[in-house]
């Protein structure tokens, strides 16, 4: 319990592109009101500085746990007010982190300053992505890419177990909603939407081993974001075979190709029986690309 008629403020500076990052552990702030409405009752309100001006984004109040919180640059708020005697008003207990990774726990990150993440396959096969700061509320103004980089005969299947991206459809600029982009190519790929909203079942896959998704917000309205997980999936190799009778002997032709990547190769094996004595027959043709091999027998 902590007294009334309290003002007290925790102030938060980064260093550089570090941004700061609260996650509670406890939180027991009941309001007269109801669990929805704070009032003017013991509360925490959370501010951003934007333009060196200290902008209120949030009021916590109640006993349930809050989301973490991600500040929008280096500086981050938090201001408790108290206005009565509360018995039940224990306060919150919270850690607080200076993060250059956005708050995405995965993925290799080359820039601290820039919200890119590679996954490669020689890596791990399965993972998990999520926006900035999930479950919390990801930050504006801020673009995040996600690529993925497969083996040859790879594509990549993504599942979003949950989505939540502010905007209303077509999710374009003239609707200044946030959203999320697929893409098979590092520009702009016109086979897919672009997604925003939220989706109870959302499943994308690329077309070959590289893929990318590229979520975009602006500085309006927050959203919860996404998780997803995502899976390296290989393509199996198709193979053929074919068997003739030639005069000579048998004739055996396998080739193998790859849909996405690779040279189709050609091998022809040709055999003579051994009752048949021949001379300066050809016993064995190997073709392969565009190189002729010739055996002869003695």
């Amino acid at each position: 319990m902590f007294p009334s008629s309290l003002c007290q403020l925790y102030e938060f500076v980064g260093d550089g592109a570090e941004r700061v990052q609260i996650i509670f552990s406890e939180f027991r702030l009941p309001s007269t009101l109801g669990p929805t409405e704070c009032g003017d009752t013991d509360i925490l309100m959370v501010y951003y500085i934007v333009n060196g001006r200290e902008e209120l984004v949030e009021t916590l109040c109640g006993d349930t746990l809050p989301k973490p919180i991600l500040s929008d640059g280096s500086r981050l708020l938090l201001e408790l007010r108290s206005s009565y005697n509360n018995t039940e008003n224990k306060g919150f207990t919270g850690d607080f982190f200076f993060l250059t990774n956005f708050g995405i726990p995965n993925g290799f990150q080359p820039n601290q300053s820039e919200c890119t993440f590679h996954y490669f396959r020689n890596v791990t096969s399965q993972g998990w992505i999520q926006s900035p700061n999930f479950p919390g509320a990801y930050p504006r103004n801020i673009i995040c890419n996600y690529l993925f980089h497969g083996g040859p005969n790879d594509f990549v299947h993504v599942r979003f177990t949950y989505f939540d991206i502010e905007g209303i459809r077509p999710c374009d600029e003239d609707t200044a909603s946030d959203y999320v982009e697929f893409s098979n190519f590092v520009t702009r790929d016109r086979k897919y939407a672009m997604y925003c909203g939220s989706w109870r079942e959302l499943v994308v896959r690329s077309d070959g081993r590289f893929f990318r998704i590229t979520m975009v917000s602006n500085d309006r309205l927050d959203g919860t974001g996404f998780r997803a997980l995502y899976t390296f999936e290989t393509v199996p190799v198709e193979t053929t075979e074919r068997t003739e009778v030639a005069s000579m002997g048998k004739v055996t032709t396998t080739s193998a190709a790859s849909r996405v990547h690779g040279s189709l190769s050609l091998m022809a094996l040709i055999t003579v029986p051994s009752s048949h004595a021949i001379t300066n027959e050809i016993g064995i043709i190997s073709i392969i690309g565009i190189v002729l091999i010739k055996f002869c027998l003695d």
